[in-house]
C-alpha cells in the first residue's frame, strides 16, 4: 500500500510516492471514478497524469465524451481558440462542467508545455451528433449536400431533449436514418483523404447505431453497443510506442463486465491483455454532485456512505490511512484463503437509490486509489 498525503492530493510529495508505484508496462491505462460528480476524483486523476507525464511515450488522454466535441479542447490548448466553458457545454455531459475539470484541462496544457511535448485529448464516446454534422458541413467536401446537412442538424435541434435522453421515437429515427443515409452515401466516397471527415462520419454512424429505435428500450443491448464502440474508438487512437490514459466511469473501465453489460475495459483487456490496465477510484463517505429529482436541479449534497460489512468501502473506512493506493494482485495474494467483500459502490448519472452492487474490486481493477472522505464537485449549475 502507498500512503498518500490527503491534504495535498496532487502535490509533489504524492507525485514522488506514486512514481514508484504507478504501473509503467501498459499501452492503455484506464483511470476510473465511482461517480461523475466527485471533486477529489478530478484531483486524483491529475496526480496520476503528473506522474505519467515524465514518460515521453505518454501522449494522449481519452475522455468519456463525444469524439468531435472533444477535438475542440485541443484547439483551445494549442491555439487558444474557443471558449472552454462553451466547449465543455457541447459535450452535453454536465459532469465535466465544473472548475475541477477546467483546472485539469489547463494543468494538462501547462504540463505539455513544460515537458516540451503536448498531451492531446480525444473523445471515445458517441452520444452527440451535433459537432460531427457541423464538421461535415464546414469541410465543404460535399457542398452539394450542405442543405441536407443543415436540415439534419435542425431536426436534431428540435429533438434536443430526446437526443440527450436517448429516447428518439421510432418514427423520428426512421426519418433521420433515411436522411442520414442519403448524406452519408454521398460523403463516404469523397472522404478518403480527409481525416476529420472520416472521423466525423465514423462518430455519426456510431451515434445512429447507439440510438437505433429497435433497441432504444433495451438498456443491456444499448449499453453493450456503447461500450464495444468506445473500445473500438480507443483502439483506433493507439499508436506504436505510445501510451494513453482513459478517463471514464469505473463501470466502463473495469476489466470485467459491469452490472449492465460487457464493459469497455473488458473489450480492451480481451484485445490487449496486460497492455491494458486500470485504476479504480473509490470513496467511503461524503457527498457527490448529480441531479436530485425531488428539488428539480443539480445539487452537491447527495450522500455517499460506507455501507455495511459486505462492502469494500466499509472496510476501507476502518483503516487509519485516509488516502491510499494499492495493487489488487498483491492484496489477493496477501489475503489468500480469506473471504474478501462481495460488493462495492457504483454511482451512475442521476440520484441512486441503491449505491452498492455485487462485484470484487480485486478482480475488476489492477489498482485502486481510495479517498476516505470526498465532496461533490462544484458544478457550474449549482444553485
Amino acid at each position: 500500500m502507498v500512503r498518500l498525503d490527503s491534504l495535498d492530493l496532487a502535490g509533489e510529495s504524492n507525485v514522488r510516492m506514486m512514481s514508484k508505484a504507478l504501473p509503467g508496462e501498459f499501452k492503455v491505462l484506464g483511470i476510473g471514478e465511482q461517480s461523475h460528480g466527485t471533486s477529489e476524483f478530478f484531483t486524483a486523476r491529475l496526480l496520476l497524469i503528473k506522474v505519467l507525464a515524465a514518460d515521453p511515450a505518454f501522449t494522449k488522454i481519452g475522455l468519456e465524451a463525444p469524439m468531435a466535441e472533444v477535438d475542440k479542447l485541443n484547439d483551445y490548448l494549442r491555439e487558444g481558440r474557443g471558449d472552454l466553458k462553451a466547449i465543455l457545454r457541447s459535450f452535453r455531459l454536465y459532469g465535466y462542467e465544473c472548475p475541477e475539470f477546467v483546472d485539469l484541462v489547463e494543468s494538462v496544457g501547462r504540463i505539455g508545455k513544460a515537458r516540451g511535448k503536448a498531451i492531446r485529448f480525444f473523445g471515445f464516446d458517441m452520444q452527440s451528433p451535433f459537432q460531427s454534422l457541423q464538421n461535415l458541413r464546414d469541410s465543404g467536401v460535399a457542398s452539394d449536400i450542405s442543405d441536407s446537412l443543415k436540415s439534419l442538424m435542425h431536426y436534431y435541434e428540435l429533438l434536443n431533449n430526446e437526443v440527450y435522453d436517448h429516447s428518439i421515437s421510432a418514427a423520428d429515427f426512421a426519418e433521420l436514418k433515411t436522411l442520414s443515409d442519403q448524406v452519408l452515401d454521398k460523403l463516404t466516397g469523397k472522404a478518403q483523404t480527409d481525416e476529420m471527415v472520416r472521423k466525423s462520419i465514423r462518430s455519426y454512424r456510431q451515434f445512429l447505431l447507439l440510438n437505433d429505435s429497435r433497441h432504444a428500450h433495451a438498456m443491456d443491448i444499448q449499453s453493450e453497443i456503447r461500450d464495444s464502440l468506445m473500445a473500438e474508438n480507443v483502439l483506433a487512437e493507439m499508436e506504436p510506442g505510445r501510451k494513453m490514459v482513459l478517463l471514464a466511469h469505473n463501470g466502463h473501465l473495469q476489466r470485467t463486465p459491469n452490472i449492465f453489460s460487457k464493459s469497455t475495459g473488458s473489450f480492451l483487456a480481451r484485445k490487449l491483455g496486460g497492455a491494458y490496465q486500470c485504476v479504480g477510484l473509490t470513496t467511503s463517505y461524503g457527498f457527490y454532485t448529480t441531479i436530485d429529482p425531488s428539488v428539480g436541479h443539480i445539487t452537491d449534497k447527495n450522500k455517499v456512505f460506507a455501507g455495511d460489512s459486505t462492502t469494500w468501502e466499509y472496510h476501507f473506512s476502518k483503516l487509519a490511512q485516509p488516502v491510499f493506493f494499492f495493487n489488487t494482485a498483491v492484496l489477493k495474494q496477501s489475503q489468500k484463503g480469506l473471504r474478501l467483500p462481495g460488493r462495492y459502490r457504483l454511482l451512475v448519472y442521476g440520484l441512486a437509490d441503491n449505491q452498492f452492487f455485487d462485484g470484487s474490486l480485486s478482480d475488476d481493477f489492477d489498482y485502486v486509489l481510495h479517498i476516505r472522505k470526498t465532496s461533490g464537485n462544484r458544478s457550474f449549475y449549482l444553485k
